[in-house]
């Protein structure tokens, strides 16, 4: 899945590309596209709205919804899957979108939502300037999540924004359960 999940990712990069490319030439020079800024909120409408409908043709429940009107749920996206009573089975995906804050500690304080999870994937969607910046931050993710005390295995992926290379840049791994239960 995690490679679907960067697929869907670098469409959602393709389109705002697209966008910026319309606004530039909507001004009269499309050479100045890259001077058109594609922000945060719409981000997180295109990353969610993606996700959303993804996870619906997977017979996923997503949160937040466009459907309910529902808000965000512990995390700003989930997909929730239910039994056939309508209970809660479990959380599939976990998402936290952080454009807005680039500092290491806010930053950290979303991952670390995510490392309490027991989602089976989780997506860390950040930005940074350069991509030295995503890389630095993909490292001080991983190394949080090697010393946190895992309870259920897990998949992540890690998807940086780089305002200076206009792209999407990916990591991913797998977390081990690291605690027995008793």
């Amino acid at each position: 899945m995690r490679d679907q999940f960067k697929g869907w990712l670098l469409e959602v990069q393709e389109e705002a590309l697209k966008d910026k490319r319309d606004k530039a030439r909507s001004t009269g020079d499309e050479s100045l596209w890259k001077k058109q800024i594609w922000k945060s909120p719409e981000k997180n409408k295109a990353i969610k709205d993606r996700f959303r409908d993804e996870g619906e043709k997977l017979g996923y429940r997503s949160l937040p919804s466009y459907k309910t009107g529902a808000g965000e749920w512990l995390y700003d996206f989930v997909w929730r899957k239910f039994d056939e009573e309508g209970h809660l089975d479990e959380v599939v995906l976990a998402m936290e979108i952080e454009m807005s804050d680039r500092t290491q500690r806010g930053l950290m304080r979303d991952f670390a939502k995510l490392l309490q999870s027991d989602a089976t994937y989780k997506i860390m969607v950040f930005q940074h300037k350069t991509e030295d910046d995503v890389q630095t931050a993909f490292v001080h993710f991983k190394a949080r999540a090697q010393k946190y005390r895992v309870k259920s295995s897990s998949e992540f992926l890690l998807c940086g924004w780089s305002t200076a290379m206009n792209q999407f840049l990916f990591t991913d791994f797998i977390c081990e359960t690291s605690v027995t239960p008793d």
